[in-house]
């Protein structure tokens, strides 16, 4: 991994854009290269813009809770924490970046860049969140992930985490500094931060809690397995054999219920039975009604059927007399159409004449005008050339009068700082002359300061006092008040609380509340009913709207059956008419084809000459050689005739696929319809079962003043029967109502009393409480007023004294000043203005003195600056003059050749003259153009009218004429069925629709009475197939004493189940234990293996434990930093031998974490870290450093090293030993960058990226070297 080039902008100090290409020129060149700059100019930023556009981290703004802070101003809405990267972003900028390019691991490049604003990109906006993104420069293709992913690829890329990069690329020089004079304890930390190893120890705590938690399971286990309790083989046995006993006492009493269960059936369904003969046969009755009573509409639909086949004839009656009415208005429109034309005509040709005679003129115009425009362009041309000589004398004569009114400017600025200077200089001058007596008080200025500060301080704590003793006066009688209030108070409660008292021992409270319960009970019980009441007559209305809608299905049914009868009927009448279609269609057909034939010879009638013989008929006159509007007529009728015969027979055709459809719905329907009331049969004797239980519970209710019909609702009752109970309910409900309305007035007042009651002891209570901080109120009084006049005796013996010091330093003052004007002045101004006053004096008097010298030295500077300005602004005058000279000369002759071009041809610009009359000339020519075509247009849609009014005429003609004839067959019809016109009429008007319904409805009441004889005869015999059945129940019922009494059916059943329940449940417990017994053997097993395995683990972890584990993690941590100490101090010695051939480093036998020094020119003497001077801790450290970055690396190729400050402490000679071991390591590839302020080592390397800084807190970078 190698940083090949470092880009950013308004990071901290460096505001403008910078790049710098580690790779090519100068850097790359060298290798080896210095980072300089002054303290705070921004070296260090560089190393911090690399971190940021890789790992969106600062190694100096670590993440720890020590710089959460959030920093800025007070009135600063947008703070960010100290350790937040983002404050990086240079103040007042809105955005900044920082972008690497750097070589991966694999040898690819890349490019990470880093991103912060503020919102909107202003100065002051709110701190936006940093981005990033990562780019391929081969490719140019972008990494797409979350930030958290892309951390992650970086990662893999250069091979390194953050902390690893900073240790291997970024020296940690103060660190190892510390790291060799701290102790054991100390030094164990430092080498763990620096290196990475915090994770042994957390593998250390984690051996030691995993050990724990596995011996915790162990102990676990072996207790469960103890607490499983075991069946013996006696105690299996004996359970078997009660299973079996009981299993067989629960299948008997299971088939008796079952049994009982059958039988109760068998009788519910025989009375079914003989209610529904019933039924059916009163509906046959009122089935074979319906059929007498219609008998005339037989009658009236025979009629229809005969008089049917003349609906044809009537139909194409009233289409030929709309075809009549329709030619006519054809006729009438095309008429006026054509004449309106035909007037248009005459209009448009006159335009086309006037269009041609304008072009004429326009065209001859223009030939004129076109000599005047060439002389024209010649005028312009000489005009132009005056124009541009103008043009440059005005700018020549602009930039001299710019510089002549600098310069006057700069006579004018310098004469006036002359006269200012000269005026401040008197006024200065005067103002010494009278500040003479300033001069003495600024001698004693420390004096009277000191002196006016005791004073008015003394001052003011009189001030204070006194408000004080005032107060503690106020005090004192506001407590003498409140006492005195609060004896009355104490008064008035105690007559409080014996006037209540009274009145609460007039009320028993308790016999209240007792019959406020008892009137609770009662509501509760007429609500109970209300909600049983309200339950029923919700059953009652939906068995009403059951019944309702089963009577709308069975109407539906009959309709159905008469429809489908209507359109089978109709479907035998369709099947001739589609025949008669067919042939008609057919002879139309062959019609049409006859003269499409006559009309194929049209390439033979071009090929006639007039005058000679036609070679077919021998004709010398060829009518048709060019237009036949006979035979185009003739076809055209065809056309439409045979349209509308398809029409017809598509029409017919479809109607016949809509009966098919409709037969197969209304069948379809007739059978949803047959389940429907079947589901509303099942439906409402499900609703009657259910409602069964609400009305014995409404039977039960014994209420005074309610009184509910007995209930004899069965399956089979009727309307009348549910309207006569849904009253009674009804009325019941509003009684029970207005019960509950009573009892809740009742209960209000009642619980208002009780409240009373309730409050006058809650009074009560609160003046007892009352009376009592009343009174610890008054000793708390009594305190205060004591409190209060020690204070005050206190506050007036400190008044006293501070007179005196008042007294003594006014006297001091009076010496001072000579006179009392201090202490007016100091009552008016107050100390703080007294003495702002007197140093302003002071301070004026002084820069008085200064600003005098300095005027002095002003005025004489500038004399010489004014006389050389006058010189200038006088050259200057003479040359602006005569340029203007000769610009009012070309500017003359300007003037007149525009006049000239005017007078010939007026002011617009030639191109635009000559582009009108040219546009006016085609504009004219597309418009005669455009009228020629209207009018050729216009001709040839007369042509067309001519013969639409033709073909209409002709149609009229033919549509009168079939009129006539279908009128004589209608007159036919009429005698035939001797019939009127108007009751043939009627008879025809009515539909399809009204056949279809009226032969369903007569056929639906035949229906009905064939259906209901089957009906009546299919339940009659039924109820003799269910005969022996009941037999067989009544003869079981009796075997067993058991009596019709449905109640006492119902309690034996009731009993049987119990029994079997019990059963039941005994067979159940049993099965429970003997389950229980067969887990309890699996479990034990279970344990038992599990707890081998646990041993195993157990054993396996605390083993691990002692070898590395410990409840803090120091076991492994001190192992593990023992061996990286040693490894360290192997790298760091091959480092040192190049640096500092005399001394090499060594951990002290006995304690691994200490260090020792060898120095080899002492005769291998051991020295102590702390005994090495401030250039030899610096060599060590810096191996140290290079071999942690040789450990970070680890087998990775980092090809960049950066390394910070610690220099400054080496001899020349040790510098140059460390410069030469520098130069090593980037003979061997690396690039290395070393930051320093030290001359020599600046000096020594030749390339230096250097950070200058410029004020105002900006710096700039530059490459030297």
């Amino acid at each position: 991994m190698k940083i090949l080039a470092l880009r950013g902008e308004n990071l901290a100090s460096l505001q403008s854009q910078f790049e710098i290409d580690f790779a090519g020129g100068r850097l790359g060149d060298a290798g080896l290269f210095a980072i300089t700059g002054k303290t705070g100019a921004g070296k260090s930023t560089l190393l911090d813009a690399i971190c940021l556009a890789l790992f969106d981290r600062i190694p100096r703004l670590q993440s720890n809770k020590k710089n959460d802070a959030e920093i800025g101003r007070d009135d600063d809405d947008n703070r960010i924490k100290a350790n937040d990267v983002r404050s990086i972003l240079s103040r007042g900028k809105g955005e900044g970046f920082a972008e690497v390019d750097f070589v991966a691991n694999d040898g690819s490049y890349w490019r990470a860049h880093w991103h912060v604003r503020r919102a909107r990109g202003r100065a002051e906006g709110k701190i936006q969140a940093a981005e990033q993104w990562l780019e391929n420069i081969e490719t140019g293709q972008r990494f797409a992930g979350k930030k958290q992913e892309l951390q992650a690829e970086i990662e893999n890329l250069i091979g390194l985490s953050f902390d690893q990069f900073r240790r291997a690329v970024m020296l940690p020089q103060g660190e190892f500094a510390a790291f060799l004079k701290a102790g054991a304890d100390e030094r164990a930390a430092l080498l763990e931060r620096m290196t990475g190893g915090e994770i042994y120890g957390r593998l250390s705590i984690a051996a030691h809690e995993r050990a724990k938690d596995e011996k915790l399971k162990l102990t676990q286990l072996q207790g469960k397995l103890g607490d499983i309790a075991l069946l013996t083989d006696e105690e299996r046995e004996a359970l078997n054999a009660q299973l079996a006993t009981a299993r067989e006492q629960a299948s008997y009493q299971r088939q008796k219920l079952e049994l009982l269960k059958q039988h109760q059936e068998v009788l519910v369904n025989a009375e079914k039975l003989t209610h529904r003969i019933g039924e059916s046969e009163q509906q046959l009755e009122q089935a074979k009604q319906a059929q007498q009573l219609a008998e005339p509409r037989y009658r009236q639909l025979n009629q229809y059927e005969q008089a049917l086949p003349a609906r044809g004839d009537f139909t194409l009656l009233s289409q030929a007399q709309q075809q009549v009415i329709k030619w006519q208005q054809i006729l009438q429109s095309t008429t006026a159409e054509l004449t309106a034309k035909q007037q248009q005509q005459g209009q448009w040709q006159i335009q086309v004449e006037q269009s041609q005679q304008q072009l004429t003129q326009k065209q001859q115009a223009f030939s004129e005008l076109e000599p005047k425009l060439k002389q024209a362009a010649s005028i312009e041309q000489k005009r132009d050339g005056l124009q541009q000589q103008s043009l440059e004398l005005q700018q020549q004569l602009a930039s001299l009068n710019k510089e002549l009114t600098t310069q006057r400017d700069q006579l004018v600025n310098h004469q006036q700082q002359q006269q200012t200077a000269q005026s401040q200089l008197q006024q200065v001058t005067t103002a010494l002359m009278q500040a003479q007596g300033v001069k003495a008080l600024a001698e004693q200025q420390n004096a009277i300061k000191d002196n006016i500060s005791q004073y008015q301080q003394a001052q003011n704590q009189i001030n204070q006092l006194q408000a004080d003793i005032k107060q503690r006066e106020t005090t004192l009688a506001t407590v003498t008040e409140q006492l005195s209030q609060l004896d009355k108070q104490l008064a008035v409660l105690a007559q409080k609380k014996q006037q209540l008292t009274e009145q609460i021992t007039k009320h028993d409270l308790t016999a209240l509340e007792q019959l406020q319960d008892q009137e609770r009970q009662h509501y509760a019980a007429y609500q109970q009913l209300g909600g049983k009441l309200k339950e029923s007559l919700f059953g009652l209305d939906k068995w009403h709207g059951l019944l309702q809608q089963r009577d709308k299905f069975q109407l539906q049914q009959q309709g159905l059956v008469n429809s489908i009868a209507s359109s089978e009927q109709r479907l035998a009448i369709l099947v001739p008419e589609l025949l008669k279609l067919d042939a008609q269609l057919k002879e139309v057909e062959f019609q049409l084809n006859q003269s499409r034939a006559v009309m194929s010879l049209t390439d033979y009638r071009e090929q006639l000459v007039e005058g000679e013989p036609c070679p077919l008929c021998g004709a010398a006159e060829h009518p048709y050689q060019q237009h036949n509007p006979q035979v185009d007529s003739i076809i055209n009728q065809q056309q439409q005739r045979l349209q509308q015969l398809a029409q017809q027979r598509q029409d017919t055709h479809t109607e016949q696929h809509q009966l098919t459809q409709s037969i197969a719905q209304d069948k379809q329907r007739q059978i949803e319809l047959e389940q429907e009331i079947l589901g509303l049969n099942n439906t409402i004797q499900g609703l009657v079962d259910q409602q069964q239980s609400h009305w014995t519970d409404l039977m039960a209710v014994d209420l005074d003043a309610i009184t509910l019909a007995e209930i004899v609702l069965a399956t089979d009752s009727d309307l009348a029967q549910l309207s006569h109970y849904q009253a009674n309910w009804s009325q019941a409900l509003d009684g029970a109502q207005a019960q509950m309305q009573q009892i809740k007035a009742q209960g209000e007042q009642r619980k208002v009393l009780i409240e009373e009651v309730k409050k006058q002891q809650h009074h009560l209570q609160q003046l007892t409480e009352q009376e009592a901080e009343h009174k610890e109120h008054g000793y708390l009084l009594t305190q205060q007023q004591t409190q209060a006049q020690e204070q005050l005796n206190a506050f007036t013996t400190q008044v006293n004294n501070l007179q005196n010091v008042v007294a003594e330093r006014q006297q001091a003052l009076m010496a001072i000043y000579g006179n009392d004007i201090w202490l007016n002045a100091l009552a008016q101004q107050g100390t703080a203005g007294f003495i702002a006053d007197l140093e302003l004096q002071i301070h004026q008097y002084q820069a008085n003195v200064e600003q005098q010298l300095r005027l002095e030295k002003q005025l004489t500077e500038l004399a010489p600056v004014l006389a050389t300005l006058t010189n200038s602004v006088q050259n200057g005058e003479q040359q602006i003059n005569e340029i203007t000279a000769k610009v009012t000369r070309l500017v003359k002759e300007q003037q007149a050749c525009w006049q000239q071009r005017i007078e010939l041809i007026g002011e617009q610009p030639l191109d635009t003259i000559e582009r009108s009359a040219k546009a006016d000339i085609d504009t004219q020519l597309q418009q005669c153009q455009q009228r020629q075509t209207q009018l050729n247009q216009l001709a040839e849609v007369i042509a067309a009218e001519l013969t639409k009014q033709q073909n209409a005429t002709q149609q009229l003609a033919e549509s009168e004429l079939t009129q006539q004839k279908l009128s004589q067959v209608w007159q036919t019809w009429l005698e035939k069925l001797a019939l009127t016109e108007a009751e043939l009429t009627e008879l025809l008007s009515k539909d399809d629709a009204w056949l279809q319904q009226e032969r369903s409805e007569l056929k639906q009441l035949e229906q009905a009475v064939s259906q209901g004889e089957t009906i009546v005869k299919e339940r009659q015999q039924a109820q003799l197939d269910y005969q022996p059945t009941i037999d067989l129940a009544t003869q079981w019922f009796n075997e067993h004493n058991i009596g019709d009494d449905t109640s006492a059916q119902q309690q034996l059943f009731t009993q049987w189940q119990t029994e079997k329940a019990q059963l039941d449940d005994q067979v159940f417990q049993l099965r429970q234990r003997l389950e229980q017994g067969v887990q309890a053997e699996k479990q034990a097993g279970d344990l038992r293996t599990a707890l081998a395995t646990q041993q195993t683990q157990t054993e396996l972890w605390m083993e691990m434990s002692d070898l590395i584990g410990s409840a803090t993690g120091n076991k492994f941590r001190t192992l593990a930093q023992g061996l990286t100490l040693q490894q360290l101090v192997i790298n760091a010695n091959e480092h040192l031998y190049e640096l500092a051939p005399r001394y090499a480093l060594q951990p002290v036998p006995g304690s691994p974490l200490a260090l020792q020094v060898i120095d080899h020119d002492m005769g291998d003497e051991v020295r102590s870290v702390e005994s090495l001077s401030g250039g030899e801790s610096f060599l060590v450290s810096l191996s140290l450093a290079l071999a942690l970055a040789s450990l970070a690396a680890d087998t990775r190729q980092l090809g960049s090293l950066f390394i910070d400050e610690g220099f400054g402490t080496l001899d020349p000679d040790s510098l140059e030993m460390a410069l030469a071991c520098l130069d090593a390591l980037q003979a061997d590839g690396r690039q290395i960058g070393v930051i320093s302020h030290v001359g020599t080592l600046v000096e020594r390397i030749g390339v230096q990226v250097a950070v200058e800084a410029q004020g105002g807190g900006r710096s700039r970078i530059e490459i030297k070297g």
